[in-house]
């Protein structure tokens, strides 16, 4: 006699046929947006949808796919990875315009290998891009360097708080920290760059009212994330995160 729990098992293998053969017929666009959307969440369910079937493995490598795909589950470092493998994968990322790898290759180039022309390049291709790391260094980096450029890293920085400071920093205070745990890996190489930086970077006196240089004195990292938006002057608070950018010199 067949046991029930033998017909179970073999209705649910009969499902998932029907459910994978389903799915891989769906029209191509469909399983293209489907795919991007859980790349721009998670690699690692990425990795587990190309073992769906072969036409969600070519899918996979899909350029828009590959532009979305989320690199916060990888390090910065292939200290466990295979060299060649974890250069060529990001290269691929980066050729398909992703701006998690642009930004990455950018900050690398600027701050570690010597190369800081071209590493601006690739931090205003994922600023570009959205980007928020990447908006956050290349901003700053712009108003440390002055001149014509500095105006332009105000703009960029600004558009990352909106409304400005209108109930919380907290987002302002997220990417500072981000940006500082990437620096704690390269910092000794990435000093001499700091140090031209902080170098090149001159405050502009401000006609403002003072209030927000007082609240920042008083709350230099952002403890207290209120403040009224009609007290917050902008070029006060990114002279002050630029401060802060530098501090660790």
């Amino acid at each position: 006699m067949v046991s029930s729990s033998l017909f179970s098992s073999s209705s649910s293998i009969r499902k998932s046929r029907k459910t994978r053969i389903c799915l891989d017929s769906l029209p191509e666009e469909l399983l293209v947006e489907i795919s991007s959307s859980i790349a721009a969440s998670s690699l690692s369910e990425v990795r587990s949808l190309r073992l769906v079937s072969k036409p969600f493995r070519n899918i996979c490598d899909d350029q828009y796919v590959l532009c979305r795909l989320s690199l916060q589950e990888t390090p910065m470092f292939p200290w466990n990875h295979d060299h060649e493998t974890f250069s060529n994968f990001f290269k691929r990322c980066r050729k398909n315009g992703n701006p998690e790898a642009l930004f990455r290759r950018g900050f690398l180039h600027y701050f570690l290998d010597n190369r800081e022309h071209k590493g601006l390049k690739y931090l205003a291709k994922a600023a570009e891009k959205g980007n928020k790391e990447a908006k956050y260094v290349y901003g700053l980096i712009l108003i440390c360097l002055g001149g014509q450029t500095k105006q332009k890293g105000f703009k960029i920085l600004s558009s990352l708080v909106k409304p400005l400071m209108s109930t919380t920093i907290e987002e302002l205070v997220e990417l500072r920290h981000k940006i500082e745990k990437i620096r704690e890996f390269v910092w000794d190489h990435a000093n001499p760059v700091m140090e031209r930086l902080k170098t090149a970077y001159v405050r502009d006196k401000c006609e403002c009212d003072g209030k927000t240089t007082t609240f920042l004195a008083r709350n230099p990292y952002g403890e207290d994330k209120d403040m009224n938006t009609s007290s917050a002057c902008e070029f006060c608070l990114w002279d002050h995160e630029v401060e802060l950018f530098c501090k660790r010199i």
